[in-house]
């Protein structure tokens, strides 16, 4: 019996349906819409909330006429969606945050399974996510944080499975992009980190690998479209 229970236990499906609910229960698992409580959410939703009534969806405003440029709107873009869906809340502003921190703990757990081979290893890894601090708090808020969070960690992921297929450096490329149109110039860290990372592991040649570079080309293009745009 007991073997049986451990076995159930150990199972790699049991654990990530056990992880994906018991994340979604702690992320979006408010019973009341009682608001924004913290200034620099209430500050995103409202540009959310008014980037699909200005002029271009590139610009980003407040109070209806002020241009600011200092985020990129894909947050605000994803953030608009879930109010045209659910209408302009409290709740609708942070579920785009709670939905990225569900993914960060499912690409927590498959990358740590890719890397060390070990069920128990990767349910932990991932499960201590869960625990009450800055990761629960902030995939609580609408903020940019969790956002930014997962397409650096999906990048990362991509940037280690394309050692083996160089068709996952594309979606490095395109995660790294969609993490500098979250926010700006963090957002290019992994480009960073995987010259470094190559650099270590493979050698200073690996950096010039077709793939990589392909991915790195498209982290730019897809990224830099932001400056661009409110350069013009």
């Amino acid at each position: 019996m007991r073997d049986s229970l451990f076995r159930v236990l150990s199972n790699k499906t049991f654990q990530i349906i056990f992880l994906l609910y018991s994340s979604l229960l702690t992320f979006l698992g408010r019973q009341l819409d009682r608001g924004i409580t913290n200034f620099d959410g209430a500050y995103y939703a409202i540009k959310a909330r008014e980037i699909f009534s200005s002029e271009s969806l590139w610009v980003v405003t407040w109070d209806g006429t002020t241009r600011f440029f200092d985020n990129p709107p894909l947050p605000f873009w994803l953030t608009g969606l879930v109010y045209k869906i659910l209408g302009v809340s409290g709740y609708a502003a942070v579920f785009s945050s709670a939905v990225f921190g569900v993914l960060i703990v499912y690409l927590t757990y498959s990358l740590c399974n890719y890397l060390y081979k070990d069920n128990w290893t990767s349910f932990l890894a991932a499960f201590v996510l869960l625990f009450p601090g800055l990761f629960m708090d902030a995939s609580r808020r609408a903020m940019l944080d969790i956002t930014l969070a997962f397409f650096v960690t999906a990048s990362m992921y991509c940037l280690i499975k394309g050692l083996e297929s160089r068709k996952f450096f594309w979606l490095y490329g395109l995660m790294t992009g969609c993490a500098v149109l979250t926010k700006s110039v963090l957002g290019f860290f992994p480009v960073v980190i995987g010259v470094v990372f190559l650099c270590w592991c493979r050698g200073f040649k690996k950096i010039f690998d077709p793939g990589f570079m392909t991915g790195v080309v498209l982290a730019l293009l897809v990224g830099c479209s932001w400056y661009l745009v409110n350069w013009y």
